[in-house]
C-alpha cells in the first residue's frame, strides 16, 4: 500500500507539476502522445520522455533482480533495488524543493526551469518499481498502475458472490485476504492523489516528498527485515 502511496502521488507530481504527462500511467501516455499528432500546440515530448524512461527503469529493475526466482518472498536484492529507486526519487524531491525555494527567494521573475530531466528521473524510478512487482508476482496486485487491480478487483468481488458455495474454506479465506488488499491499494492510491493535491494547493514545494519518503520507508523496513 506504501508502493501504491508513491505511484499515485508520483502520478500527480509528474501531471501537475512535470509537464502534464504521467510516470506510471503509460496508458495515459500512449493517449497523450497520439492526441498531440494532430493539434497544433500538441505536446509530444513530455509523454514521450515518461515513456522511454519508465521502460528503461523497468528494464533496469529486471536485470538487477536477474536471479531473484520469479514469485519467491521478499528478498533483500529486492529492498536494495527499492532503496535505489528511493534514493533517485529523493534527488528528485529535493530538486523540485530546491527549485520552489530559489523561485520565492529571488525578487524578479525567475527563468522557469527545465523540468524534464526531473520528469525522466521519476518516471525511471517508478519504472523500476514496477519491474519489481512483476517480478514478485502478487496475484492480483499491480502499486503503480491501478487499472489491472481495479479490473481483478471488480472480476474477484463477482466470483466471490456468485461462488461462494464451491470455494474451499482455506482457498475463499485467501480469496477474500487478496480482494482486501486489491481495495486497500486503490483506496492508498486514491489517498495519495488526493494528498499530493492539497500539497500543490497549499505546501508545493513538498510534493515530492510524499512519493519518496513513502518509497524509502518500504525499501529500509525490507532491508531491516531481511
Amino acid at each position: 500500500m506504501l508502493l501504491a502511496v508513491c505511484a499515485g502521488s508520483a502520478d500527480g507530481w509528474s501531471y501537475f507539476g512535470l509537464g502534464h504527462s504521467f510516470v506510471a500511467n503509460m496508458t495515459g501516455n500512449t493517449v497523450l502522445v497520439g492526441l498531440a499528432v494532430f493539434q497544433v500546440n500538441g505536446d509530444v515530448v513530455h509523454p514521450l520522455i515518461s515513456l522511454v524512461c519508465y521502460a528503461g527503469g523497468v528494464a533496469l529493475a529486471t536485470f538487477l533482480i536477474r536471479r531473484v526466482p520469479e514469485g519467491a518472498i521478499w528478498s533483500r536484492k529486492v529492498s536494495a533495488v527499492l532503496l535505489f529507486e528511493g534514493i533517485l526519487m529523493a534527488g528528485a524531491a529535493g530538486e523540485w524543493f530546491a527549485m520552489h525555494g530559489q523561485a520565492f527567494s529571488t525578487r524578479t521573475s525567475p527563468v522557469p526551469p527545465n523540468l524534464d530531466p526531473l520528469l525522466g528521473v521519476v518516471a525511471l524510478a517508478i519504472g523500476i518499481q514496477s519491474g519489481l512487482m512483476l517480478r514478485l508476482k502478487v496475484p492480483g496486485i499491480v502499486t503503480t498502475y491501478i487499472t489491472g487491480t481495479s479490473t481483478n478487483l471488480a472480476s474477484g468481488l463477482v466470483r466471490l458472490t456468485t461462488r461462494r458455495t464451491r470455494l474451499p474454506r482455506q482457498e475463499k479465506v485467501e480469496f477474500e485476504a487478496r480482494l482486501l488488499l486489491q481495495a486497500g491499494i486503490l483506496a492508498a492510491y486514491l489517498f495519495s492523489a488526493i494528498l499530493t493535491g492539497w500539497l500543490f494547493r497549499y505546501h508545493p514545494s513538498g510534493v515530492g516528498g510524499l512519493s519518496a519518503s513513502s518509497l524509502l520507508a518500504v525499501a529500509i523496513y525490507g532491508l531491516v527485515r531481511g
